[in-house]
């Protein structure tokens, strides 16, 4: 048998004359086509046609029977081709067999084949390797850069209404899971092994922050974790700020006053530009004279005050209680950050976090602001939340550039044993039947909303595609 690259279609090339005579005909080869599958693929403010039709071609859900090329050849599917996201062909490493003879390439897929001149097809050389051309409607025949004319199949009332029906649903439901009132269909033993690999996607997309700032800081694996626990403190609203403050206060000037709990809170407060305004307490007014002298012994340059956000959050979370603690957290490890490296069981990483900020914050939220008596403790809530955005994301970009799996393996057992997060996005899921147990899954579902759901991405989601299988 002759299995070859790309097709010449010496045997197969027509004029486009023939070609569009034969629409004409094409009626007696296959069944009539549904009026209202081609009236949705074809409308102009429906734009997922395309999506829609390289989907149902790569899992073949269309009726295959008596499948012949638009000029009247016999056509078996061998592969459909697996749909590729980069320039070029729609479909990679598809197989055909026409006439008997089997054809190996790409498959490029269109509503109309006339969009094939308006994509500028016939003018790309990317397209010469195409050996179908797969459309819903047959309008016009087209043509390579060498003036070869693909053979094509068309797929109108080869269609399951239903599956555009379906399909249109999802893309116009407003719903923050469009397939809520579908998703009890699926087989949850199709839907579990999917958000495990939905949460390897939000732990890539985590990790690749991580992998950034390795590099910028020259593969330095310890100041990398600073900065990345830094951003963690400030818990969103204030990750930016924190950052800075990292970038302003390199890890080795911090580490040189570790057991020195003032001076280590004098830096950081420092640094943070927090110390640059006329300050009363006593407390305050020490840690500025204090961070004068460091500054200048070491040349540190603060940053900027207006950085930090205090509106519309709780006390608690304000970026001077959050300092505060890690300026605690500082001392407590001696420095010391790798042993918030070295635990499978996130149980003892709480216990670490489990610390409270200097005496002065019993009865401060902010300076020179006095309020009601209260230790500022870090809580668990927000412990796990470091671990869960900081330890985990850090083990799995290291284990990652450092050649090191045991490190991505312990930061999957952390998340499988860290308790789940409840928030609007996790409540939702439960309410519909997918369970929530632990902070693995909850990161999935967070991904599966903002990744999936949120931009309508159903065709590259099981479950989605499940529901499509069986409308």
């Amino acid at each position: 048998m002759d299995i070859r690259p790309y097709p010449t279609y010496k045997s197969l090339e027509s004029n486009a004359e023939r070609q569009n005579q034969l629409v004409a005909d094409k009626c007696a080869l296959l069944p009539t086509p549904s009026e209202e599958v081609g009236t949705l693929l074809l409308d102009p403010s429906f734009p997922y046609g395309e999506h829609l039709l390289q989907f149902l071609w790569e899992r073949r859900l269309f009726d295959a029977r008596s499948l012949r090329t638009t000029d009247g050849h016999t056509i078996e599917i061998l592969h459909p081709g697996n749909i590729q996201s980069n320039s070029g062909p729609d479909l990679a490493n598809a197989r055909i067999r026409i006439n008997g003879q089997q054809w190996v390439g790409s498959v490029e897929v269109h509503v109309r084949a006339s969009e094939w001149d308006r994509h500028g097809h016939q003018h790309d050389p990317a397209y010469t390797n195409v050996i179908l051309h797969v459309v819903h409607t047959y309008d016009t025949a087209v043509h390579t850069v060498n003036g070869q004319s693909p053979p094509t199949v068309e797929l109108a009332g080869r269609i399951d209404k239903e599956r555009v029906l379906l399909h249109l649903d999802l893309m116009k439901n407003r719903e923050q899971v469009p397939c809520a009132e579908h998703v009890h269909r699926v087989d949850p033993s199709r839907i579990g092994p999917w958000l495990d690999r939905v949460l390897v996607e939000r732990l890539e997309e985590k990790t690749a922050r991580v992998e950034t700032v390795y590099k910028e800081l020259n593969g330095d694996p310890a100041e990398t974790f600073y900065h990345m626990l830094l951003n963690g403190f400030g818990f969103k609203v204030n990750a930016e700020p924190f950052a800075m403050l990292a970038h302003s206060l390199p890890l080795k000037y911090l580490l040189k006053y570790r057991d020195d709990p003032f001076r280590t809170e004098a830096l950081l407060f420092g640094q943070a530009g927090l110390l640059r305004t006329d300050l009363i307490d006593d407390h305050p007014r020490g840690l500025q004279a204090e961070h004068r002298v460091l500054s200048q012994l070491h040349g540190l340059t603060p940053a900027p005050l207006a950085a930090w956000k205090f509106g519309r959050m709780r006390p608690s979370n304000f970026p001077t209680i959050r300092i505060a603690q890690l300026a605690a957290l500082v001392t407590r490890l001696d420095g010391h950050f790798g042993a918030l490296l070295e635990h499978d069981d996130p149980e003892p990483l709480i216990d670490m976090f489990d610390l409270e900020a200097s005496t002065y914050w019993n009865t401060h939220y902010r300076f020179d602001s006095e309020s009601k008596y209260e230790p500022k403790r870090i809580g668990r809530s927000s412990a796990e939340r470091l671990v869960a955005n900081v330890l985990v994301p850090y083990l799995f970009a290291m284990g990652k550039v450092q050649g090191q799996p045991h490190l991505a393996e312990r930061a999957f057992n952390l998340l499988e044993h860290l308790s789940p997060e409840k928030n609007t996005i996790t409540d939702n899921w439960v309410s519909l039947g997918i369970p929530n147990p632990n902070a693995a899954r909850s990161q999935a579902l967070i991904q599966l909303k903002n990744s999936y759901c949120r931009q309508r991405h159903c065709l590259s989601c099981v479950i989605g595609a499940e529901l499509l299988k069986n409308p």
